[in-house]
C-alpha cells in the first residue's frame, strides 16, 4: 500500500513533466510485474496444498483404490465450491461401482452457448501417488476456475475434472473423457474446444529433453523447462491460436507446439483423445510426460521432484489465455461456418 501511495504522488507531481508517459508506462509495467508475481505466490502457496493433499494424504487414486478415487472426488467438489462453483457430477458405472466426473462451469455474458471445456484427469496408474500425473493438472483446474472466475466472459467455461482415464481404462469406453465426449456428440454440445490439462509441473534447468522423433532435436530446446502444447492436425488452428495468445503474455516463457499425427509417440495420450474422437476440436497443455519426467507412471512421481515455480507461470499464463479466448467475438470454428 506504502509503495502505490508513492506511485500515485508520483504521477500527480510530475504529470506535466517532459517524459511523463515513458514513466508511466515504466510504472504500470511495474504494477503489472509486482500484481503477477503476488497471485503467483498463491498459486504456488495453493497448488502445494491441493498437490499434498491428492498425491500424500490420499495417494494412488487408481480403480483399485476406489476409496481413495471417491476422496480424491470429494476433494475436487469441495475446492471448486469453495471457490464459489455449482458443482454437477457426470456418473455411470464400470464393474457395479459408480465413478464421476466433476463439472464446474463459468456461464458467458454474452454468448454462454458457446463453450470452451477444460479438464484433466484425476486418476492414477497403480502403485503411483501421482504428484505429476495428474495432480498438477488438477491444481491447475482448479486454481484457473479461481483466477477466471472473477471475470465476466463472453463465452461459458466449462471446468472438468476426469476419472479413469490411466491404463487399463485409456482409450475404452470406460474412460472418464470418453463417456464424457461421447454424450456431448450425442447432445451435440456447442463446443469450440477442448483444452487437456496432463502433467504441468515437471522441468529443470538439467532436465534432459527428449524426443519421439529425431527431427525433432532439430527444432525444439534440449534441456526441458519449457510447457508444450500439442493436437492432432485437424485442431492446429486452435494450436495456434493458444501458442500465438500465449506468447504475447509469456514473452520469456514462451509455448511450443507440437502438432502431427496420432501415430507419433504421445501425441494422443491423453483426455484430448476421446474429445477428437467425437469430433471436437481439442489440444493439450504438457511437459511432455515420459519424454522428460522420468517418474512417470512409477513410486517416484512424488511432489517434491516438482518444479512449482515453473507450475505457477504455466497456470498464470494459462489463466491469461483462456481469459483472452474465451472473450473474443470469433473463434476458428465460427470461421469455418461462416465462410
Amino acid at each position: 500500500m506504502i509503495f502505490l501511495f508513492f506511485i500515485v504522488f508520483f504521477l500527480c507531481r510530475f504529470k506535466n513533466r517532459p517524459n511523463f508517459h515513458r514513466c508511466l508506462k515504466s510504472v504500470m509495467k511495474i504494477i503489472k510485474f509486482l500484481h503477477e508475481k503476488r497471485e503467483r505466490k498463491l498459486i504456488i502457496k495453493n497448488c502445494k496444498e491441493i498437490i499434498q493433499n491428492i498425491s500424500i494424504t490420499i495417494g494412488e487414486r487408481s480403480f483399485s483404490k476406489y476409496e481413495n478415487l471417491n476422496r480424491t472426488k470429494e476433494f475436487i467438489a469441495s475446492r471448486f465450491k469453495a471457490y464459489g462453483a455449482l458443482v454437477s457430477t457426470h456418473d455411470y458405472h464400470v464393474e457395479s461401482r459408480k465413478v464421476s466426473n466433476i463439472i464446474a462451469e463459468i456461464p458467458g455474458i454474452r454468448r454462454p452457448e458457446r463453450i470452451i471445456l477444460i479438464g484433466a484427469h484425476y486418476d492414477t496408474v497403480e502403485g503411483t501417488p501421482g504428484a505429476d500425473d495428474n495432480a498438477t493438472a488438477v491444481a491447475g483446474l482448479l486454481e484457473i476456475y479461481r483466477l477466471l472466475s472473477k471475470h465476466e466472459l463472453l463465452r461459458t467455461v466449462r471446468f472438468v475434472a476426469f476419472t479413469l482415464e490411466e491404463p487399463p481404462f485409456f482409450s475404452s469406453e470406460e474412460m472418464g473423457s470418453m463417456r464424457y465426449a461421447r454424450e456431448c456428440e450425442k447432445n451435440n454440445a456447442p463446443i469450440d474446444f477442448m483444452i487437456c490439462l496432463e502433467m504441468i509441473g515437471f522441468a529443470n534447468k538439467n532436465a534432459k529433453q527428449n524426443y519421439p522423433l529425431e527431427d525433432m532435436k532439430k527444432h525444439y530446446p534440449p534441456v526441458g523447462n519449457y510447457l508444450a502444447v500439442v493436437s492432432l492436425p485437424s485442431s492446429s488452428e486452435f494450436t495456434y491460436l493458444w501458442k500465438n495468445t500465449w506468447n504475447k503474455y509469456a514473452q520469456k516463457r514462451k509455448i511450443y507446439e507440437m502438432i502431427g499425427p496420432s501415430s507419433i509417440p504421445g501425441i494422443s495420450l491423453s483426455d484430448h483423445y476421446s474429445f477428437n474422437k467425437y469430433g471436437f476440436k481439442s489440444i493439450m497443455l504438457t511437459d511432455t510426460g515420459f519424454f522428460r519426467n522420468t517418474n512417470y507412471h512409477t513410486e517416484a512421481d512424488t511432489i517434491d521432484t516438482l518444479n512449482f515455480n515453473f507450475l505457477s507461470y504455466n497456470i498464470w499464463y494459462a489463466y491469461l489465455t483462456l481469459l483472452d479466448i474465451a472473450n473474443r467475438e470469433v473463434l476458428p470454428n465460427e470461421k469455418e461456418h461462416r465462410s
